[in-house]
Order: structure tokens, then C-alpha cells, then sequence
């Protein structure tokens, strides 16, 4: 199936974010076009390191992907206005773990250094191991942060958990920046700028072709 296809039957299936109008017009591209345009939350080294992950996440093909969205300038925004300190320590802390995982598994020293091919190798590795796995390092990484929150005494998680659970979040951050950039909202998902009646139980393939609509 080609992703064309595939996006236009993912669900909004992570939670609701409240977009800022600061949020917007970054989602939009109306801060895009600056000249000098600079991470505001990420270093530079994160920043490229999310730009990489992005675009294997979501990949130019027969419609824009992450880089010709600037789907990296949407994440460090929203990193920067919509997350807590405290949430934005933690993102810090497990993209430094991913990233230490990373360079421990492809035995280089720089993040420049890895490759496209050994980024996917630890997507496959984590992302897509069994169910069960999945399952208990996220209950892992919850039964930690309850914890912490509530003072007591924690025993660190492996590399394996942040790096999922950093991955897992980074990869549903991307996906909901795609899904709702005006581009994807207006030429690939179903769109009415000016919505009509309000129909109950319909049928989506006869409606809209079989794709989501817009947000």
C-alpha cells in the first residue's frame, strides 16, 4: 500500500494537543521562510539528530515527507511552548540516552558518523519488537515516572526503555505534525473549509473516499 494510502486511514488514536497560535503558524509554515532560522529549544546536534529521525519516520514519496514539511521546526516549537520544565528535562535526558544507546550499537563516536541503515536497524530493534516487550517497557518507563513523581527511590531504566519510549513519542509527535500541516490537511485528507450538515452513521468510503478528515 503506498503511504499515500496509509495516511489517509491513520487515526488521531494518541490524544488531543491544544496548538497555540504561536504552535500554528510554526505548524503552517509561516515561521519557516526566516531567514537564519534557528532551533529555539533543541542544540544543534539534537536538532539534526530529529531531522534524521523524521524523515525516515516519514519519507518524501509521492507526496512531501518530514524535511519538505519541516516537520523538526514544528517539534522543537512545540518542545518549547507546549511542554512543561520538567517535560522538557526529561526530553532532553531521553534523547541523550537514545543517542548514547545509538553510538554504543554502531560503535562510532559522533552521531554524523551513523547512517541511515543503522538508524533503521534500532527502529526495527525497538519499535517494532514483539507486542509483549513493547508492552513492558512502556509499564517499565510508567511505574519509574510514578515514582519519581512521588519522591522515592528509583532504580535507573535501561537504554532500551528510554530509547523506546523516546522513539514512540518522537514517532506520534511527527505523525500528528504531518497529519495536521496545512498541506497534508487541505491536498491528501478529506477537507471542507466551510463543513456542511452534520450526517450521523455514514458510510467513509462513500463519503470521502475512504480518507480521514482533516483536523
Amino acid at each position: 500500500m503506498k503511504r499515500r494510502e496509509v495516511i489517509k486511514k491513520i487515526g488521531f488514536s494518541f490524544g488531543a494537543v491544544t496548538l497555540t497560535p504561536s504552535l500554528l503558524s510554526v505548524l503552517n509554515g509561516c515561521d519557516f521562510k526566516q531567514e537564519g532560522w534557528q532551533p529555539k529549544f533543541l542544540s544543534y546536534q539534537e536538532y539534526d539528530m530529529t531531522d534524521k529521525i523524521t524523515d525516515i519516520f516519514i519519507p518524501k514519496t509521492d507526496i512531501p515527507g518530514a524535511k519538505e514539511l519541516n516537520l523538526s521546526r514544528f517539534i522543537d516549537a512545540h518542545y518549547q511552548l507546549m511542554l512543561s520544565s520538567a517535560e522538557q528535562k526529561n526530553i532532553k535526558f531521553l534523547m541523550k540516552k537514545f543517542s548514547d544507546m545509538l553510538l554504543e550499537k554502531t560503535s562510532k563516536k559522533k552521531l554524523d558518523e551513523v547512517s541511515t541503515s543503522e538508524y533503521e536497524n534500532q527502529f526495527s530493534r525497538l519499535l517494532k519488537a514483539d507486542k509483549l516487550q513493547r508492552q513492558r517497557w512502556q509499564k517499565s518507563y510508567n511505574d519509574y515516572t510514578k515514582k519519581l513523581n512521588k519522591g522515592e527511590a528509583v532504580k535507573p531504566l535501561s537504554k532500551d526503555i528510554n530509547s523506546y519510549i523516546f522513539l514512540d513519542g518522537l514517532r506520534q509527535l511527527s505523525i500528528w505534525g504531518f497529519r495536521n500541516s496545512e498541506y497534508i490537511g487541505e491536498k491528501v485528507l478529506a477537507y471542507d473549509p466551510v463543513p456542511g450538515q452534520q450526517r450521523g452513521c455514514v458510510d467513509l468510503i462513500e463519503t470521502t473516499g475512504g480518507k480521514s478528515w482533516s483536523i
